[in-house]
């Protein structure tokens, strides 16, 4: 398997959080309780699989191997890419300001909460079908070689982030919580 498989493989983990993510937004839309928890946990996986796992492995590695072959920073499929991360972190940020006031008592925090991971979920969509179709093109660009280095540099990404934080648990919770939403 290729290195950039690695990442759509991940890519179809994180479009199933997104799932997860827009049913959440939807009942809170509607008004219902979702539990603080679960809201944790979503924001959990996505800060640290989505952005400090999968982000980190494309804009610490394979950009700056895409841009040894001349498609670098400047290039407008990599700067968009790199905008787009950008802002699905302003996003996540935003959630996180929501759930804060959430957890703190405030009433109107829920629906900032759904708004923010709504657009969140749209860019994340976007963004993967952008990545899906521009990082099979580009994959035949990568040497044996290179695409060995790469795996092994995902793989400390990986082995780094597992030393801070259980990635096993995100995917026995992400099947959890995909069961639970489709029972709302």
């Amino acid at each position: 398997m290729k290195s950039v498989d690695l990442l759509l493989n991940e890519h179809r983990t994180i479009k199933r959080m997104a799932t997860v993510i827009e049913a959440v937004a939807d009942r809170l839309d509607r008004g219902q309780e979702v539990p603080t928890r679960l809201l944790g946990d979503v924001m959990d996986f996505s800060e640290h699989f989505t952005s400090n796992c999968h982000h980190a492995k494309e804009e610490h590695h394979l950009f700056p191997l895409l841009a040894q072959h001349g498609l670098g920073p400047d290039s407008s499929p990599i700067a968009a890419l790199r905008e787009q991360h950008e802002a699905n972190h302003a996003y996540l940020r935003e959630m996180h300001a929501a759930l804060t006031r959430m957890r703190a008592g405030d009433a109107h925090a829920g629906q900032a909460f759904a708004a923010s991971a709504r657009d969140y979920v749209r860019m994340i969509r976007e963004h993967i079908r952008i990545e899906d179709h521009y990082f099979q093109d580009v994959s035949g660009l990568l040497t044996p070689a290179e695409d060995e280095m790469l795996a092994g540099r995902m793989a400390a990404i990986d082995q780094a982030i597992a030393r801070t934080v259980d990635m096993e648990r995100f995917d026995t919770m992400l099947k959890e919580y995909e069961t639970l939403v489709t029972r709302w």
